[in-house]
């Protein structure tokens, strides 16, 4: 099941039995496979749980035991991939020609094998207008780098107005020309 980062953030963490353990603040994203590393837990930077520690995930995050909540540095993945210091919501959004796409506001995960699914982009204007956004499949997403994904040219403004286009025709014949 997917699930967006928008939706995963406060999710609560309980302790199968026992109650519950805190919220979900923030996700460490391993870049070198868009896997979870971690989630962070209360707003901390320090307190994780790491993915295979969880054995439900839906309304809430459900562990088994206390002892799963464990300092970020204890978790090789997660300590490498903090020491990278990138964070993918927030981030610039470019193609390989470097052409300026917009942010990442969103994403969304995969709950059974814990994977970066897509990307949910736009631009903003002011904080208060934004361009439609664009859901990227993962798939697309070339490399992420500290504040910058790049993602496959087909994302391009001409390539994205081409598709649709072709799209439209083959749907409404009588347009093609």
């Amino acid at each position: 099941m997917e699930k967006p980062y928008s939706e995963i953030i406060g999710l609560p963490v309980i302790v199968d039995g026992l109650g519950r353990a805190g919220r979900i603040t923030d996700i460490l994203i391993d870049t070198s496979d868009g896997r979870v590393a971690a989630f962070y837990l209360n707003n901390s930077r320090t307190k994780i749980v790491a993915p295979i520690d969880i054995i439900f995930f839906g309304q809430a995050v459900i562990i088994s035991d206390f002892e799963d909540i464990i300092d970020a540095e204890e978790l090789i993945k997660a300590k490498e991939t903090i020491e990278r210091d990138i964070w993918v919501i927030q981030s610039r959004v470019e193609t390989q020609k470097k052409e300026y796409l917009g942010k990442i506001y969103d994403y969304y995960i995969d709950t059974s094998f814990y994977g970066l699914t897509k990307i949910v982009v736009y631009k903003s204007f002011l904080g208060l207008l934004k361009s439609p956004e664009r859901i990227i499949p993962a798939k697309d997403i070339v490399k992420i780098k500290k504040d910058l994904v790049v993602v496959k040219n087909e994302w391009a403004k001409e390539t994205v107005k081409q598709k649709e286009e072709e799209a439209l025709k083959s749907f409404y014949p009588d347009m093609a020309s």
